[in-house]
């Protein structure tokens, strides 16, 4: 009832509540406030109304309702766009019907934060000989902290070269330990008269 005061359009405290009031057509807030109190009514006034509904009914019904969540047909669609994704899912369901509800949640929320983790911090970094003496080396991919060994070891293996153009216009993201990082390896190859020419990354917005 409180969050539905507060503005949660369809949405309950517990999925398949959520599930259950989108299919059922809902569109507002109410939906989520009326959901509350039914349930608040049932608890207290029809108690053993409740009691009289068979536990593998409640159940099955909970059963039917996660297999309508997980929908076969969109997570082979969505398999086929990210695998990843596509695992967590399963992963997630079957920790809910291997164990309980919020085991299952959690193990899906943890390897979701991980895989955001390892996405935002994904970042490559290739080089290239330019035939004239110089190295084309290109950084793409979000340059942030987590990665700064990665960066490190890569930018070591970078062969000693008359000029080095330093392409970071692939990176979606860079923060300041990296920034400073690469920052300090152009100047050292400055420092030993190499031509260094560095292509800064396009602000976003």
């Amino acid at each position: 009832m409180v969050s539905g005061f507060l503005g949660a359009l369809p949405m309950t405290a517990v999925i398949v509540r959520s599930s259950a009031n989108v299919r059922a057509g809902a569109r507002t807030k109410a939906s989520t406030l009326l959901h509350g109190v039914w349930l608040l009514l049932f608890a207290v006034a029809l108690p053993g109304v409740l009691a009289l509904i068979p536990m593998p009914a409640l159940a099955a019904l909970l059963v039917h309702a996660g297999w309508k969540l997980l929908d076969p047909v969109k997570l082979a669609r969505a398999a086929r766009l990210d695998r990843a994704e596509a695992a967590i899912t399963v992963i997630t369901a079957v920790t809910i019907a291997a164990a309980d509800m919020l085991t299952g949640v959690l193990a899906g929320l943890a390897l979701s934060i991980g895989l955001a983790a390892w996405r935002l911090s994904h970042v490559t970094v290739h080089w290239r000989d330019t035939g004239d003496g110089g190295v084309h080396v290109q950084v793409a991919g979000n340059g942030t902290f987590l990665r700064l060994p990665q960066i490190l070891r890569a930018l070591e293996g970078v062969p000693h070269a008359s000029s080095v153009h330093l392409d970071l216009t692939g990176l979606r993201h860079l923060d300041q330990a990296a920034q400073v990082t690469l920052e300090d390896w152009a100047a050292q190859r400055a420092k030993n008269d190499v031509h260094v020419h560095t292509a800064l990354p396009q602000p976003v917005g």
